[in-house]
């Protein structure tokens, strides 16, 4: 039924072609949303699962895209404004992003790098490993090795020694058998010792018969061990200072004991020890004292004359003899008419000096030969 032109409509009924007209527009809008949506979503997954690197921001973007189609359709922009939709990467960043996936591991480059630098890092360990080798070989055998032979020198000096002795032995056959072994071990021992501990020496003992025998035969040792050593023999003479000041004589003998030893003469020949004053004998003290002595690559010899005695019998033993020469020297160093005093010998002194000079006592036997026509 058609209105009237003159009647106005009312508002109600004006409205209502609005009203019909705009329900589908917001359907359509309604629908349109839920495309762009799943649209959306689909674009977030493929790309979620193209690269994983990339998934949070996309995440976010879908969160953004997600809340943006949950407004209102009031809110909706119009189809030419700017949507929210996320756009696609670049090229070259998708490039980027594939070689960030493929290149997981190291690089050739880097390989080849790692290798060179594990064959420098093994050579280098062999060759600590091979020097650590040779020192700890070269420590264990010094450690462990034998000590070293005599030198040269000490065999030549003991060779020489024994060639000397057999001329000597040659020109006093009556001698015991014991004198010419204990005198060898006794001085070879010192020879054969670079450096000795201590000097060495011995007491020839005679009766009044073999006095000169006595006297040749310690000059013919004292030259077979001087000889070994290429030096001299420094020779005292006790009996042409008996009956002098004891003072004197103990700085002479002092005097030249030390002029000898430091000069090319180690081995000194101390004739006739009982005729010394008995004071001037503690000078041995100072050239016999063992390790304490002043010099030790050196040899004395001390000849005793027992006055009381004709002739050493020969068949005496040796520890006899040595109880003869004590008691000797003991009757003519100690006298009980004067005082103790520091430069006099007592029986205290004494005992000092003899520990010092007896460490081996030899009788000698009268050479008829020696004896009538001298050395």
């Amino acid at each position: 039924m058609e209105s009237s032109p003159g009647n106005p409509q009312p508002e109600g009924s004006a409205d209502s072609p609005a009203k019909l007209s705009a329900t589908p527009t917001g359907e359509a809008t309604g629908r349109s949303n839920e495309d762009v949506k799943s649209v959306q979503e689909d674009k977030a997954d493929s790309l979620q699962s193209g690269d994983k690197n990339s998934g949070q921001p996309d995440n976010d973007g879908s969160q953004d895209n997600q809340s943006n189609s949950e407004k209102s359709p009031g809110d909706h922009q119009s189809p030419s404004g700017p949507t929210d939709c996320p756009k696609e990467p670049p090229d070259e960043e998708k490039q980027e992003m594939s070689r960030k996936d493929d290149v997981i591991g190291p690089t050739a480059t880097q390989t080849e790098l790692a290798g060179e630098t594990g064959i420098l890092g093994g050579g280098i360990k062999l060759l600590v490993l091979v020097v650590l080798g040779a020192l700890l070989a070269i420590v264990t055998q010094y450690y462990l090795q034998s000590p070293p032979p005599p030198q040269k020198t000490d065999w030549q000096q003991i060779d020489v020694f024994l060639k000397q002795m057999k001329k000597v032995q040659a020109r006093f056959p009556n001698q015991r058998a014991e004198l010419w072994s204990r005198s060898e071990i006794h001085l070879k021992r010192h020879l054969q010792t670079s450096q000795p501990a201590e000097p060495v020496s011995l007491i020839l003992t005679s009766g009044v018969r073999a006095e000169r025998t006595m006297r040749c035969l310690a000059q013919g040792v004292a030259s077979a061990f001087s000889t070994a050593r290429n030096a001299s023999v420094l020779h005292i003479d006790g009996a042409g200072k008996a009956g002098q000041d004891s003072d004197q004589v103990k700085l002479d003998i002092d005097r030249k004991l030390q002029g000898a030893f430091e000069g090319d003469k180690p081995v000194a020949v101390i004739h006739r020890l009982e005729e010394l004053p008995p004071g001037s004998t503690l000078i041995f003290y100072r050239y016999c004292d063992h390790e304490n002595a002043a010099y030790k690559k050196t040899f004395l010899i001390f000849t005793v004359l027992l006055g009381d005695e004709e002739e050493i019998p020969a068949e005496m033993r040796l520890s006899i003899v040595e109880e003869m020469v004590d008691d000797y020297l003991q009757k003519r160093f100690l006298s009980h008419d004067h005082p103790v005093s520091f430069d006099r010998m007592d029986l205290n002194k004494y005992g000092g000096l003899w520990s010092r000079i007896s460490h081996l006592i030899l009788p000698v036997a009268a050479e008829d030969r020696i004896e009538q026509e001298g050395c």
